[in-house]
């Protein structure tokens, strides 16, 4: 088993998790979209158990961005470390591609989401499943 890690940008927070992961989706949402600053979000869903924050927890803010979804982030820096999302991944934590140190083949985006709503200038990946 492969053991994932991750980082804020500043480095203040990481965490790791352990292969293997339930998927990994890129989501063209509204909500995503804000949330991460981009014009699509690709995340990693994994178990909540598998999930261990390894380096400062006191620097882990939580936002509430509605009564089912929630972004933990760095206090300092701003980055995600991870999301909750119980409308759609309910005991999972959502964690940003973006952050990962030590990408794997594993950790290729499987399934696009609410495509409808992706930016007028984004092209699909046709070799990844559309759940729309």
């Amino acid at each position: 088993m492969s053991t994932i890690k991750g980082s804020c940008h500043c480095n203040a927070v990481k965490w790791q998790f352990i292969l293997p992961i339930k998927t990994v989706v890129k989501c063209h949402c509204q909500n995503c979209r804000k949330l991460q600053g981009s014009d699509y979000s690709s995340w990693i869903i994994v178990s909540q158990d598998q999930l261990e924050v390894t380096k400062g927890k006191e620097h882990l803010s939580k936002y509430d961005a509605n009564e089912t979804s929630s972004k933990t982030f760095c206090s300092i820096c701003g980055s995600a470390a991870y999301l909750v999302n119980d409308k759609h991944f309910p005991g999972n934590f959502v964690i940003p591609l973006g952050a990962i140190n030590n990408y794997e083949e594993a950790l290729a985006p499987q399934i696009q989401v609410y495509t409808p709503h992706k930016a007028v200038w984004l092209k699909l990946h046709e070799d990844e499943p559309v759940f729309s």
